[in-house]
């Protein structure tokens, strides 16, 4: 009789509160996410281009110097640096010299390049082969743009040159810029 009475006191309780029967069926399900260190980096440009346009002297922009033309290309190129990690933007160049045409050299460091609205609008930075860090951040996106200056010498044969600008984003603890 006291069974009766104690399953008749259980039905009674589940009936009275349906929530709780509920509650008795549950389980967790641990939940691990790995997410892998990533760092990507993306162009507006897919060239750069000085035009003879962009070397005229008289009713252009460019400059008249000793050595030659100063030819400027500002805010040229945009880099977006997005990552989960801090990091790294660095330029340089893969060779050490654009090679013309009709095989006339131009040494990269007469390529110049500088974050657009520098603090010292006149300073510039030559193209080297070697990594120059050029801006850092933390996880995040980050926007850099830049301008670039060409010096066409007077030793510099008429012709079209070609070459390379390497952008390099890497991970980095010990970012400063």
């Amino acid at each position: 009789m006291s069974r009766a009475i104690s399953g008749l006191l259980t039905l009674c309780v589940l009936l009275a509160f349906p929530a709780m029967a509920y509650a008795l069926d549950k389980a967790d399900i641990p939940v691990t996410v790995k997410i892998p260190q990533m760092v990507l980096l993306e162009l507006d440009a897919t060239e750069l281009v000085f035009e003879e346009s962009d070397f005229d002297y008289v009713l252009g922009t460019a400059q008249l110097v000793k050595v030659g033309v100063v030819a400027t290309k500002d805010q040229a190129v945009t880099a977006t640096v997005s990552g989960n990690v801090p990091y790294v933007l660095s330029i340089a160049a893969p060779e050490e010299y654009l090679i013309g045409t009709n095989g006339g050299l131009i040494h990269i460091s007469q390529l110049k390049w500088r974050l657009t609205g520098s603090d010292d609008p006149e300073y510039w930075e030559p193209l080297t082969l070697d990594r120059v860090p050029v801006k850092g951040g933390p996880p995040g996106t980050m926007e850099v743009k830049f301008d670039f200056q060409l010096t066409a010498f007077w030793e510099n044969p008429a012709q079209v040159y070609t070459g390379e600008i390497l952008l390099t984003v890497i991970p980095d603890d010990g970012w400063t810029k």
